[in-house]
């Protein structure tokens, strides 16, 4: 099992919220589904996870205190934010 890390833009800044169910986070979002990741220069925990429409993601987020594997998304405003 994977927790999922959505980085999203907002008026008053970069906010962060986690989810155990993308399909839910895109449903409330009014965001779609487009694929699934494939890439095979990616990372093995990055496999068989969702794409995003407007989302640039599945990325590494690390871990959790568990061990669990953090996939992380970020809408293509916090990505250009976050990429300067």
């Amino acid at each position: 099992m994977a927790a999922y890390e959505f980085v999203l833009s907002t008026d008053d800044g970069l906010v962060t919220v986690y989810s155990d169910d993308v399909a839910e986070f895109a449903e409330a979002m009014d965001t779609e589904i487009v694929g699934i990741n494939v890439n095979p220069r990616q990372r093995p925990e990055l496999q068989g996870h969702p794409r995003l429409s407007g989302y640039a993601g599945p990325c590494w987020g690390g871990t959790t205190a568990t061990g669990e594997p953090i996939i992380r998304y970020e809408d293509s405003h916090a990505h250009r934010a976050l990429s300067m």
